[in-house]
């Protein structure tokens, strides 16, 4: 049964982003201290049927309380500042706690009396999924991060981190960053092939910029071809991608165009070993230093007061070839 409550879309759980409506699953959490058999399957636990874990409610003996989570003074919430805690409690109570008593018309207070957490259990195995809807699941997969069985996969903090035998994830917030990656691969093959037909020399220059070794002498087809595959592939793709857009973005500002016609000059200027490079990185042949990268140098060239501008205008100068043809 669906639970109305009060407008508060989503809010954090240790490291886990809770969106209500939205369904989180349990996948194994790679151990590398683990053996090697569970460590290829990146888990903690051989993947047999019982091989979860069921438990239930610490009880603080100190305090006489079940540590649910819901009280400032709760253990699991000890690593938050008192302010911290008081924000989160007003938000797992309103949000996971009340809707539960409305639905099971019980009293969830963690008094040592309290029948519901004495016989209260959460369950936790691989591909377990938890649909926030339902109060009663919402109540589950907040136990089991709080109580530090399940943590998201980037999780930094330790007191969650250290001891989770579980990873979550929510399978929308994981489709829509793939649709969003989608995106970003399209855009940049779709910049790169405009400028492939359009102007494949600014195309070559760009690519030179990021890093990439000359171009020009592939042809525009071919060069589409390959960067197809670079902006698609698993583990550099997006990052390519990205890259790439930001460098084509770049050249369309003022300053993003002029930079990269420098860099295109003293590029050229160190081929034609005008610049050097030593252990303190590009310098003249006098022992003028200019930069660490010849993009750094290119950055240094926008501001017409510094000594790298005045060195690489003079040897413009005096080796106009250098200059890219409009």
């Amino acid at each position: 049964m669906a639970i109305k409550r009060k407008e508060v879309k989503k809010f954090k759980v240790g490291g886990v982003e809770i969106v209500i409506g939205d369904k989180y699953v349990l996948d194994n959490k790679f151990d590398s201290s683990a053996p090697e058999a569970l460590q290829k399957i990146e888990s903690t636990k051989f993947p047999f049927t019982g091989s979860g874990v069921t438990d239930c409610i610490n009880f603080d003996y100190e305090q006489g309380l079940f540590d649910t989570g819901f009280y400032e003074n709760s253990y699991c919430l000890s690593q938050y500042s008192e302010e911290e805690r008081d924000e989160l409690v007003k938000v797992y109570n309103s949000q996971i706690k009340e809707p539960l008593e409305k639905l099971r018309n019980v009293n969830l207070e963690p008094s040592e009396e309290n029948k519901f957490w004495t016989s209260y259990r959460y369950e936790a195995h691989a591909n377990k999924e938890y649909d926030t809807k339902k109060a009663s699941d919402l109540m589950e997969l907040f136990q089991v991060i709080i109580q530090g069985i399940a943590c998201d996969k980037n999780e930094k903090n330790p007191f969650y981190r250290n001891n989770a035998q579980f990873t979550i994830s929510n399978p929308t917030s994981v489709k829509n960053k793939e649709k969003e990656k989608t995106k970003v691969r399209i855009k940049a093959f779709q910049k790169l092939t405009t400028l492939a037909d359009a102007d494949k020399d600014k195309l070559d220059l760009v690519l030179e910029f990021i890093g990439k070794s000359d171009t020009r002498r592939i042809e525009a087809e071919d060069l589409k071809l390959i960067y197809f595959e670079v902006f698609n592939d698993k583990k550099s793709g997006i990052s390519q991608a990205e890259t790439f857009i930001e460098a084509c973005d770049d050249y369309e500002t003022e300053d993003g165009k002029v930079k990269m016609e420098f860099f295109y000059a003293i590029n050229q200027l160190f081929r034609l070993r005008k610049i050097q490079k030593d252990r303190r990185g590009y310098t003249t042949l006098e022992g003028v230093y200019l930069g660490n990268s010849l993009q750094d140098i290119a950055k240094f060239c926008l501001n017409d007061t510094t000594p790298q501008y005045k060195a690489i205008e003079r040897l413009i100068d005096e080796n106009p070839k250098v200059r890219r043809e409009a």
